[in-house]
């Protein structure tokens, strides 16, 4: 990482080496957009973690551009003091600080601001309210406002700002052909969409001096909307933004079909080089690369002069210590982002308790959630080697306990391993390899082909136990079913059930249409079948519709809204929706009908060791996010 590690300069700011942390809405402030003692933790968190930059997440300049609830907000002088606390413990540890300014144009909430959203033309999106057409007057307050806020984070002390004009918000829907439809001075060529940017970054520049570093983040390209920005439109706009004083240029993407927000089928890192490159070779001023760049991607871009810096976002949303680490070439040790997107989900469902991870439990309570040796060492058995049991050991061990982990498989890994098979999934292996690193590295003791009993309790003797035995496949009530070729989705994802050419999945949860593409991408005719009325409804909005937009595309059949008359060993018999009787053949049926929890050991030893305790689906079958937190959270008390 000799690359990342080297001390770099945006116009008179000094950085200690390459890395930043991005802008990313947390949703940690409070209603009224004050910074909060959460906030402060968070990115306190990833100064002290090693990056070099820490970009804070998008404030609004105006009470009218009020995007989410629990937003940051510095449309008043109000809120420097706190803004001036949030500087200060970033500070602390060495790291640079900006304050990402932002408007949120047609995607604000009247809810929110108490005032119609705006927009440069009257087209709502999706599911919006329609906005207002901004006129040349009110563009010029605007103006007004984002110079006006600049100046007050000057006050604060930051040491530099962000003008935010990508990902759908105020200044990128002038941008984008897609979203500005005006006939005057701000609409029709690259030109006069830019003026806006142009003309807020010549007002930033003039109120702070020009030696302030001021810089833009802009898309590279948006994808899935027509016309959109193109690669030429995003270069022609950085060439101007460097000639208006823009220190920098930070490069994203935006859109429907955007690389940074969809996955691949193997895990791709740097998703859109391309574009920061493309930016790289029209300007002169430094490129912040972004989109999914792991440390040894970043380094391999530097190598290359394709970007001048990385920033890691949800990287460090997993891990904050990933530049200490990434930068000590201990990247075995970093807790893998498994691009499940659920932090953007939260962010979309406006979660009122801010973004959380699906491996980092102590995202957004790090002061509540620092890790402290425990005052008494115990002896803890862990009854479970799956995501829950691996995190409980793991954070038990960092507290200095002694302690022996059980499974009763040959391998660690309990549902991570079959998470893994399926498709788009091959990030939750990382993850799996991590866990089991960690505890290597730990020296937990691991007892693997071992099934944790009451007499081996007695045996052991330990101080506190933590059961994590996972659940046992659900076989739904429908008649003939015990008698049919019915396999369960688990056993077919490890390779341990025969399938014929033709499969009903009867289940249509995220395991079930998981299996399903695993199966049609091996030729076989599947059908999925659900009572209820959606699919995949546990995966979350931001993938939910790629992953059924993919069963389509290779032909798979989704049935929602079924009654279940009766399975033979050749077919399946339904009522649809709509009332009538569908006979449907099947070679194999295979079962993807929830689980339930396996409690057998937890209600035997109640009462027999001081300390009992249930972690991930023993509890009730969810998600590594539950396994995970679960396992922080006991692992921590204990």
């Amino acid at each position: 990482m000799r690359r990342l590690c080297q001390p770099f300069r945006i116009g008179q700011m000094e950085l200690r080496n390459r890395v930043v942390l991005p802008p990313m809405v947390t949703l940690y402030g409070s209603d009224m957009g004050y910074v909060t003692e959460r906030t402060r933790s968070y990115y306190e968190a990833r100064a002290r973690g090693g990056a070099a930059l820490i970009i804070v997440e998008g404030t609004y300049v105006h009470k009218g551009g009020h995007t989410r609830p629990n937003q940051l907000a510095i449309c008043s002088d109000s809120y420097v003091a706190g803004m001036s606390k949030l500087v200060e413990v970033i500070h602390k540890h060495g790291a640079k600080a900006a304050l990402q300014l932002d408007h949120g144009g047609r995607m604000a909430k009247s809810k929110l601001s108490g005032m119609q959203p705006v927009a440069p033309s009257p087209l709502a999106i999706p599911g919006g309210e329609i906005p207002r057409e901004l006129s040349t007057n009110d563009i010029e307050l605007l103006v007004g406002f984002f110079s006006a806020a600049a100046l007050r984070a000057k006050k604060a002390g930051f040491d530099g700002i962000e003008i935010q004009a990508a990902h759908g918000y105020l200044i990128d829907q002038f941008l984008s052909p897609y979203s500005n439809k005006r006939r005057d001075v701000y609409g029709g060529d690259v030109r006069n969409r830019a003026r806006f940017l142009i003309e807020v970054i010549r007002a930033t520049k003039e109120v702070l001096g020009k030696d302030y570093p001021v810089w833009c983040r802009i898309d590279g390209r948006e994808y899935g909307v027509q016309p959109g920005i193109t690669l030429c439109d995003a270069q022609e706009t950085a060439q101007m933004a460097q000639q208006a004083g823009c220190d920098a240029i930070h490069v994203s993407a935006a859109g429907p079909e955007a690389p940074t927000v969809r996955t691949t089928p193997i895990f791709s890192s740097a998703v859109i080089e391309e574009l920061c490159e493309g930016i790289k070779q029209s300007v002169t001023v430094p490129v912040i690369a972004v989109g999914r760049i792991t440390p040894d991607a970043g380094e391999k871009m530097l190598e290359e002069e394709k970007t001048d810096l990385i920033a890691i976002g949800k990287g460090m949303l997993a891990d904050p210590e990933l530049p200490n680490k990434a930068l000590s070439d201990r990247l075995d040790d970093i807790n893998p982002c498994i691009v499940c997107m659920r932090c953007l989900n939260d962010v979309l469902n406006d979660q009122v308790e801010g973004i959380r991870c699906s491996v980092n439990a102590s995202l957004g309570r790090e002061a509540e959630y620092t890790i402290r040796r425990a005052k008494n060492r115990k002896k803890v058995l862990v009854a479970g080697g799956g995501p829950a049991g691996m995190e409980t050991a793991r954070i038990a061990a960092l507290r200095g306990h002694s302690v022996i982990l059980c499974e009763k498989e040959t391998k660690l890994g309990g549902q991570l391993n079959l998470a893994d098979v399926a498709p788009y999934k091959d990030r939750v292996g990382i993850l799996n390899q991590y866990l089991q690193t960690q505890l290597s590295k730990l020296g937990v003791e691991l007892r693997l082909g071992e099934e944790v009993t009451l007499s081996s309790v007695e045996l052991i003797k330990p101080d506190a136990v933590v059961v994590a035995t996972g659940v046992a496949d659900f076989t739904p009530d429908i008649p003939g079913l015990h008698t049919s070729r019915a396999v369960h989705a688990g056993d077919v994802l490890a390779g341990k059930a025969q399938v014929g050419p033709k499969v009903v999945v009867i289940g249509g949860e995220v395991v079930g249409c998981e299996t399903a593409e695993f199966l049609a991408d091996r030729g076989k005719k599947v059908v999925v079948t659900r009572r209820g009325t959606e699919m995949a409804m546990g995966i979350g909005p931001v993938l939910r519709e790629f992953l059924l937009d993919r069963l389509k595309a290779k032909g798979v059949t989704l049935l929602t809204g079924v009654t279940y008359v009766e399975v033979s060993s050749s077919e399946v018999t339904l009522t649809t929706r709509e009332g009538q009787t569908r006979v449907i053949e099947a070679d194999t049926i295979v079962l993807a009908a929830g689980a339930e929890p396996n409690r057998t050991l937890y209600d035997q030893l109640k009462g027999r060791v001081a300390e009992t305790y249930l972690v991930g689906d023993c509890i009730e079958p969810r998600s590594i996010r539950d396994a995970i937190t679960d396992g922080f959270r006991i692992g921590h008390i204990i």
